[in-house]
């Protein structure tokens, strides 16, 4: 076990990524940028906890793409259930800080970054499965196309953007669910294929 967790990296680059998320959160706590968009012409305001579930996204690829592909597809090590804990303990993670910074802070967008981080981390996982190392650009993408061409007016977004939706919406918080979940299957399903 100890040599599989170092072998995935994670308690350096897994656990920093983690504590990152949790620091930068209640320190970027409501406050937001002005960014271009190519759907309306002023008034795109974005939280700045909108990015911050890229920090998590991308170390963990990382971390599962950091692998000995030879000695594991021989060995006799659980890997696939192994590499599928490894990220559902690191969504449980992401939601335990949070929780715990949304009680200190009462900020609504720490609520939505903890939604947004499962949404994202599944479209990751989901695209890993289907284009390797490759999908860990499609986090990035979502992001981008939400910021650009999200908003329906200055102060609304269309149903498709469910990272900048405000946490109680419940469409966004079950696709959130699906999302992990499906990406939780497919890191099972092709955790043992080679990269």
């Amino acid at each position: 076990m100890i040599w599989w967790l170092k072998v995935r990296l994670t308690p350096t680059v897994l656990a920093a990524a983690l504590a990152g998320y949790t620091l930068l959160l209640l320190t970027v706590r409501d406050g937001e940028v002005i960014l271009p968009a190519i759907s309306v012409n002023a008034g795109n305001t974005v939280p700045l906890a909108f990015f911050l579930p890229l920090i998590v996204a991308g170390p963990l690829a990382h971390c599962l793409d950091s692998r000995q592909p030879y000695a594991e597809l021989t060995g006799i090590r659980r890997t696939a259930w192994l590499d599928t804990l490894l990220a559902a303990a690191s969504m449980a993670a992401v939601l335990a800080a949070t929780g715990l910074v949304g009680l200190v802070t009462e900020a609504e967008a720490t609520l939505q970054a903890g939604r947004n981080t499962l949404f994202l981390t599944g479209l990751m996982l989901i695209a890993r499965a289907v284009l390797g190392r490759a999908g860990i650009v499609v986090p990035l993408g979502w992001v981008f196309a939400v910021i650009l061409l999200g908003r329906r007016t200055s102060s609304s977004f269309y149903s498709w953007a469910v990272t900048a939706l405000p946490p109680g919406t419940g469409h966004a918080t079950a696709t959130a669910a699906l999302s992990i979940a499906a990406g939780l299957a497919a890191t099972y399903i092709t955790a043992r294929r080679l990269p």
